[in-house]
């Protein structure tokens, strides 16, 4: 039997696939979705640190589990802006610092990007507390007010 895209049975790519029929026409195909994008553990990271990648591996983990890679990065980044800014104007200039202060721009307005959804968030949550929990949300109020 041919197999070119003139032959009723057509066992090359497209819709046709392997099969040879519209896979469309199915009844199952309705109820799937044609895309699919679902995360796993959303927001959890998973690190393999072995002998491979690390020469203390034990040590490696316990560290990351009281400081993130973010965190550890971000406390380097903060240290050197300090140390960039006492540098002269001249060496402001060489490629490698001009660098580095554009990430250091980027990474803090990524981060006050985040900072408002995260506010409008909270004064969302402190208005129902003030509706659901009158008591609960003037002990809140004192708290801040201290």
């Amino acid at each position: 039997m041919a197999t070119d895209s003139s032959s009723p049975v057509n066992f090359g790519a497209g819709r046709n696939g392997w099969w040879g029929f519209d896979l469309a026409k199915w009844p199952w195909q309705a109820g799937a979705p044609q895309f699919l994008d679902q995360q796993i553990n959303p927001g959890w990271s998973v690190f393999n640190i072995t002998y491979n990648n690390s020469s203390a591996p034990a040590i490696e983990r316990d560290v990351l589990q009281q400081h993130s890679y973010g965190r550890q990065i971000g406390r380097v980044m903060d240290a050197v802006s300090v140390l960039v800014e006492q540098l002269p104007a001249a060496a402001k200039r060489d490629k490698r610092v001009a660098e580095f202060i554009a990430l250091a721009k980027d990474v803090e307005r990524i981060k006050d990007d985040a900072r408002l959804p995260r506010l409008e968030r909270l004064q969302k949550e402190i208005d129902a507390l003030r509706q659901e929990d009158p008591p609960a949300y003037e002990r809140l109020r004192r708290t801040i007010v201290r």
